[in-house]
């Protein structure tokens, strides 16, 4: 659960952000990449990658690719049958495949391979046909190299851990609802960071609707698709009291909790109402490195969390989760 708190967190450039000017103490977090059958440079960028020689190792079953720059690739053969790209394997309208499971023989070999127009072209047993292009390969190399800058370029894994030092990114409300490169230098620093603050917003309901449908949409919980944090009698959140809240974790009994959460305040209290926030990872790989015997415990040993109540609909719901996920 501990990840939740600061999944928000990626690559990019926010100092393009207007106002930002943030360098405290920070710490990149480690790379991990998974090593799987081949070496090979990161995927390629520029035109067309070109293939030197494609041959097929029966013994392994891993084809072989010689790229022109003197690297190599290795592909199982079932991983390529089963990702043949013709029209009878694959919509092409979705870009989704369409072949069963029950038509895949896992256990498939080779008949042929041969290049033809710079496309990789394989038949196979049963005489199927399937045409690859060197791009599409190059990209789904699997060494871990490639595997890795495939995961950056499509996650951003890139985040800095904060403390209390830490100036907290700022943007301006409205730059960010309609100019689409102040909205993406806001997305990457929420990404990398977890936090920003939003300037310039009206003093009115309706505004966390605007920004949430820039970018996506709200999801419905039992408390609606958004709600109004204030002190209530007979409250059923202590989110809804003017007591001090602990750190926390909100909606840990959801099987999915929130991603990212957008916080409006619309009229501020006349005592109190500052807000304290902590980053998550920087305080999980803390305690890795301080006391690996509890990180272990609080990352291994699922919790019960529950939570039941009434609001926008009656709910009781439970989940297990880890501390630290």
């Amino acid at each position: 659960m501990l990840s939740y708190l600061t999944r928000w967190v990626s690559r990019g450039a926010f100092q393009a952000l207007k106002g930002t000017s943030i360098r405290p103490q920070l710490v990149k977090t480690p790379h991990i990449g998974n090593q799987t059958l081949a070496a090979a440079p990161l995927p390629f960028t520029g035109g067309s990658p070109g293939v030197r020689q494609a041959r097929a190792l029966d013994q392994e079953r891993l084809l072989q690719i010689d790229w022109d720059d003197g690297s190599c690739s290795l592909y199982p053969f079932t991983w390529l049958r089963d990702n043949c790209q013709c029209p009878h394997c694959t919509l092409q309208s979705a870009q989704a495949r369409s072949l069963l499971f029950t038509n895949l023989d896992v256990h498939t070999g080779m008949d042929q391979v041969q290049l033809m127009d710079n496309k990789v072209s394989i038949t196979w047993p049963d005489q199927h046909s399937s045409e690859f292009d060197p791009d599409w390969l190059k990209k789904r190399c699997f060494s871990s190299e490639a595997r890795q800058a495939l995961q950056e370029e499509l996650f951003l894994n890139e985040r800095e851990y904060w403390d209390s030092s830490l100036q907290i990114p700022t943007a301006d409300f409205e730059e960010v609802l309609h100019d689409d490169k102040a909205a993406l230098a806001w997305l990457e620093a929420l990404r990398r960071i977890g936090i920003v603050y939003l300037r310039g917003a009206p003093a009115e309901q309706g505004q966390v609707a605007r920004l949430s449908q820039r970018i996506g949409y709200l999801r419905l919980t039992f408390y609606g698709h958004m709600w109004q944090v204030q002190d209530k009698p007979m409250a059923n959140n202590v989110a809804y009291t003017s007591g001090e809240l602990s750190l926390h974790t909100d909606y840990p009994a959801l099987h999915h909790p929130p991603g990212v959460q957008f916080l409006h305040c619309v009229c501020q209290a006349d005592q109190g109402g500052e807000s304290e926030v902590v980053d998550g990872f920087h305080m999980a790989e803390q305690l890795r490195r301080e006391d690996p015997e509890a990180f272990n415990i609080l990352s291994s040993l699922r919790v019960d969390f529950t939570d039941s109540g009434a609001d926008y609909c009656d709910f009781s719901v439970q989940s297990k989760n880890h501390i630290i996920e």
